[in-house]
């Protein structure tokens, strides 16, 4: 995969992009002193280059009542199928919404959002039904501090222009 140069003017758009999700490109352009036409130009230019990759909407378990969130290591065999295979059968399971395959101990690295206890047991049995799967060990998130899925906002202003510098 090839690095895009970018600058700082596309850091701005693309900051823009990652707090709201869309962005008022008349409101924008005067923010930047920049031609409307110029941001939809780089707006279109993200896509192309698939630094921007369709328009997802920030959803929130709780209110839609997966309440439970989970985090699963996965130590898998590949005596039988792949480390590939075995990925995929478990991003296919329902509730499961990042997948991480690892370095370390562990093989897996698993995500899940659930309605209760019970959705949960589903779920780990499931995962350890799966063939491929040695064993795993479930931890229930109480709390979470930061659950961040946008990109940009996660680094403060020196890093990002580390970025386009």
């Amino acid at each position: 995969m090839t690095q895009v140069t970018l600058d700082e003017v596309d850091f701005q758009i693309l900051q823009r992009l990652d707090e709201n999700g869309d962005i008022d490109v008349d409101e924008l352009s005067d923010e930047l002193d920049v031609s409307t036409s110029t941001i939809y130009y780089r707006m279109e230019k993200y896509r192309e280059k698939g630094i921007v990759q369709g328009k997802i909407a920030k959803l929130d378990p709780q209110r839609l009542g997966l309440g439970m969130t989970a985090i699963t290591e996965i130590n898998a065999d590949y005596d039988g199928p792949g480390y590939e295979e075995v990925a995929e059968k478990i991003t296919n399971l329902s509730g499961v919404q990042r997948v991480f395959f690892m370095l370390g101990e562990m093989s897996f690295y698993v995500l899940s959002r659930v309605r209760d206890h019970e959705h949960l047991q589903t779920l780990m049995e499931d995962i350890i039904q799966t063939e491929g799967v040695e064993n795993s060990t479930t931890n229930i998130v109480l709390r979470s501090f930061k659950d961040e899925d946008r990109l940009l906002v996660n680094y403060d202003e020196e890093d990002l222009e580390a970025l386009y510098s």
